[in-house]
This record gives C-alpha cells, structure tokens and sequence, in this order.
C-alpha cells in the first residue's frame, strides 16, 4: 500500500508540474512577441514597396516592437493583400469550436457560404473567400485560444481587425464581410466593434453562445434563431442541453475521482474535449442550414440590403 500511494503522490506530482509547464508556456507565448527590441526586418524600409513598408509600419502599432511578432503579421497581412486584391469584396470566415478548421469544413457553414457566394455574385460582386484559421496546432496554440475566448479576444480580434483596416485602406473600393458561427461568431462582434467606424466592413454572426457578450453593431446581422427551433445554447437553456446530453453527463459523473484535485483535472479535459458541441455535448438548435427560414432567407435580404447596386 505504501509503494502503491508513493506512486499516487509521483504520478500527480509531475501532473501538477505538466500543467505549470503548460501554463509557463502559454504566459511565454502571449508576452513573447512583445519582449523582444527589435522593429524591422534585416532589410531597410527605402529598400521595400510602399505596401511592405506600411505592412511593417502598421505591424509596430498593432503587435509592438517584437521582431518575431511584426515579421508573422507583415507576413500574414502581405499573403492576404496579394489574394484579396484582385476582388471587390472579400468574405472571412471564422469557424465555431476552437477555430483550428476551416468554416468550408463544417457543412452548416459550406451551405450557407455558398448560398452567399452565389447572392453576392447575382449582385454583381467578384467575392473572394478565405477561412480565417484563428488557432493553431498544438497545446499552447489551444490554452491561448481558452484564453482568449473568456476575455472576449483582445489580442485575436485586435490584430484580424487591423488586418481588415490595412486591406480597406490599400484597396480602392473594397467591401468586406466577417462571418463566423458559434464561437466564430462571437469572434466576428469582438472584430466587429473594433471596426465600427469602418463603413466598408459588415458582419454575419450566426449562432453565437449565450455565455458571449453580444455587442450592437452597424452594419452587422445577428442571427439566434435558424427559424425551425429555439437555439438552446443562444437562449442559456440549461435543462434542455443537459436533458439532451444525460448519458455523456453520467459518464462525466463518474470518472474516478481521489482528491478535488482529481475531480477538477479530470472533469476539465473531459469537457474541454468536447469543447466542439458538433463532436462532443450536444445543444438542440444549434444548427444553421442555408436552407432553413431563419437562414438563408435573412441572409439574402441582408445582402440586397447592404450590397445591392441597383
């Protein structure tokens, strides 16, 4: 029993030390960027395009003076100018769950991505779209994500809307659409309000969580109901989406269990693994085909609405 509850005490030892790595490592991740005193690339501003030189210019204001981290967003914002020039109007999608996907992956999101891309299209418009890809792989990338999630995105929604603001500001008449879904689209209001004062930049939020903060703005649609059933996760109704989900909530029940430490460790993984309600808990109407009456039909509309150059 003595070597058995030595091993008990060894094993939850270097658990604890497992997670305070874990933590060090999203603290380094989050400040890392900022703590370093370079402000440029290796190559002079007179030696790069207008574009570049701004693209760095805007990297100081938005990220800080960290080389690493002015040198992914001149990058990213460079990579995005050069697919985005070519069009009128740009649609960016920010996928639900941990945003590690693609939108076109989720076949909620491919219906109604391609109901708008036809519409806009039909209105006249060369729209052009590109996933918004908001986490990465890895642990690190996923605590960040966490946190970012419940501090309503201040770094993510800082930088993407910058991101919008240098496109709008270096391409002459440029028109942009931020959609999101779920999580996405509490992501897309946090972005959202940061252009409020941007008239070329609209939204669609569809399905966002009730534990998310709507904020009202311009130009933006917000849809909580698909118009065939009550989103239980947009109206916080709890009975429901534990009714729905008994069976999982009994197994989470029961995982054994020594210490509240215990309790909390393995509780914690278990619903963060299901952190995505397409894979894991399951909320009745969390679901937004185009084809649904409280979709596809209030999409159009807000479209001709907004985009309609009759």
């Amino acid at each position: 029993m003595k070597k058995s509850g030595r091993f008990l005490m060894l094993g939850k030892g270097a658990l604890a030390v497992f997670l305070a790595v874990c933590l060090l490592g999203l603290v380094i991740y989050a400040v890392g960027g900022y703590s370093r005193g370079a402000n440029s690339s290796g190559l002079g501003l007179e030696s790069m395009s207008a574009i570049e030189q701004q693209a760095w210019q805007a990297a100081a204001e938005v990220v800080g003076s960290g080389k690493k981290a002015q040198e992914q967003f001149v990058t990213e914002v460079l990579d995005l100018y050069s697919k985005v020039k070519g069009s009128d109007l740009v649609i960016l999608c920010n996928s639900g769950g941990w945003g590690n996907k693609p939108l076109s992956s989720n076949y909620q999101g491919q219906s109604w991505l391609t109901g708008m891309t036809a519409k806009l299209t039909q209105l006249g418009y060369k729209p052009c779209v590109i996933d918004d890809i908001r986490t990465g792989n890895g642990l690190i990338e996923h605590l960040f994500e966490f946190k970012e999630d419940l501090t309503h995105y201040p770094s993510k929604a800082k930088v993407l809307a910058a991101k919008i603001d240098f496109l709008t500001q270096h391409i002459t008449n440029l028109k942009v659409i931020i959609t999101g879904q779920s999580n996405g689209a509490a992501f897309t209001n946090e972005v959202a309000n940061r252009l409020k004062d941007n008239p070329e930049v609209y939204s669609i939020q569809v399905g966002i969580p009730f534990w998310h903060g709507i904020r009202e703005v311009g130009n933006s649609l917000v849809i909580d109901n698909s118009g065939i059933g009550s989103d239980t996760l947009a109206d916080r109704d709890l009975v429901t989406i534990i009714k729905s989900n008994w069976g999982k909530l009994l197994i989470l029940n029961h995982v054994p269990s020594f210490t509240p430490v215990d309790w909390f460790i393995s509780r914690s993984v278990l619903i963060l693994t299901s952190y995505n309600f397409g894979l894991g808990l399951q909320a009745p109407g969390h679901e937004y085909m185009w084809e649904y009456p409280g979709v596809g039909p209030v999409i159009e509309a807000f479209l001709v609405k907004n985009f309609s150059t009759q």
